[in-house]
């Protein structure tokens, strides 16, 4: 099927639409227009169309994408109302519901700490950035390991007091 519909040229925040006759299928960037029909500037709002051409794809059964829709009736080429356009956006991260946060948090009742030792909470050293620091926090990690595994490999227990 072909359409009829914008296709963006131009450098960025410096750019044109072309208007192009293409098949459906066929990407909007790729070059591969059927015929050009018109060019638009959306900065000075300056354009010229090929009205006889736009005309023969419509009547040959060319659709027209709701943006161009629009133009093209600003344009005085065709008549009708415009088409609302539909604008996508972007999915935002799901944050978690509250209900969920609620249940992630720990009780603070009495009851439900008995029998249970509270752990110190360790700080949070902010991340290192470059290179170096990076490597620096790995050889304390590993020194650290090596510890524990040497205290929990020995036999040696202190006697209580």
């Amino acid at each position: 099927m072909l359409i009829i519909r914008f296709q963006r040229q131009g450098r960025k925040k410096d750019f044109v639409f072309r208007i192009v006759a293409v098949d459906s299928k066929i990407a909007v960037n790729s070059g591969k227009a059927t015929e050009i029909l018109g060019w638009f500037n959306p900065k000075t709002n300056q354009f010229e169309l090929k009205k006889e051409r736009i005309l023969y794809w419509l009547n040959q059964g060319a659709q027209v994408s709701d943006s161009c829709y629009n133009f093209l009736i600003k344009a005085k080429i065709i008549e009708g109302q415009k088409r609302p356009i539909k604008i996508r956006k972007k999915k935002a991260k799901k944050e978690k519901p509250a209900e969920e946060l609620k249940t992630e948090e720990k009780p603070s009742s009495a009851k439900a700490t008995e029998g249970k030792e509270e752990e110190p909470m360790e700080e949070k050293k902010p991340e290192p950035e470059t290179k170096e620091e990076k490597k620096e926090v790995l050889v304390e990690k590993q020194k650290e390991e090596s510890k524990k595994e040497a205290e929990e490999k020995s036999d040696f227990k202190k006697p209580e007091k």
